[in-house]
């Protein structure tokens, strides 16, 4: 077993927990209601770490660790999610939790209003 990949994960798994409390409790302060991946760290890093910049995914409202494990950082996450003008997915102009992405370093991120207005687009 590759021990940088473990203590990668570890890494991850405790941003992750720090990031859950952060918003637990900051609810009284910003009135957001945000299910975190608290549960599904391991099963999304792995999914993450095995991905190519020429694959798909589509991440939603709980997947904040696949996206850590992407290569995105914590505070890219929660501009987003608090919908900031320097949010790196859209500007503050998407709901929180629908990333995208076209970079060439990372894998594709397909928004989620374009899966719900086009779901034949994606159909096999």
């Amino acid at each position: 077993m590759n021990i940088e990949i473990l203590l990668k994960a570890y890494r991850h798994m405790c941003q992750v927990k720090a990031m859950a409390k952060l918003y637990d409790d900051s609810r009284a302060i910003c009135k957001y209601v945000h299910s975190t991946s608290r549960g599904h760290e391991a099963i999304q890093l792995a999914t993450a770490y095995q991905l190519l910049p020429a694959d798909y995914v589509s991440p939603y409202y709980r997947d904040e660790s696949m996206l850590l494990g992407m290569g995105y950082e914590p505070y890219h996450l929660m501009l987003q999610l608090l919908a900031k003008a320097d949010d790196y997915f859209s500007g503050g102009r998407s709901y929180y939790a629908h990333p995208n992405n076209k970079k060439a370093d990372k894998p594709k991120i397909i928004h989620q209003s374009l899966l719900m207005s086009c779901p034949l687009l994606f159909a096999p």
